[in-house]
């Protein structure tokens, strides 16, 4: 199963946008889905690990896949 982890950030003004994408697409697909907030151990731990510069970041099956919000047709051909 496709793994989408969001890293996101409270202070962030575009992120609600990315979270909202991403959870929308969670109704209609069949994916795991986390959201991590940069500024906890685990989202440094994955900036660190993602060279992580900026949010919202999209990392799918280990990979970044998006650096901002995504076109949602590019997401939704990432869960196949």
């Amino acid at each position: 199963m496709t793994k989408v982890i969001l890293v996101h950030a409270s202070w962030c003004h575009v992120c609600p946008a990315a979270k909202k994408l991403w959870q929308s697409l969670k109704e209609g697909h069949d994916f795991d889905y986390d959201e991590v907030d940069f500024d906890t151990p685990e989202g440094e731990k994955l900036a660190e690990e993602y060279s992580i510069m900026s949010v919202p970041t999209t990392i799918i099956d280990g990979k970044v896949a998006f650096v901002g919000v995504p076109n949602k047709e590019k997401a939704v051909s990432m869960l196949s």
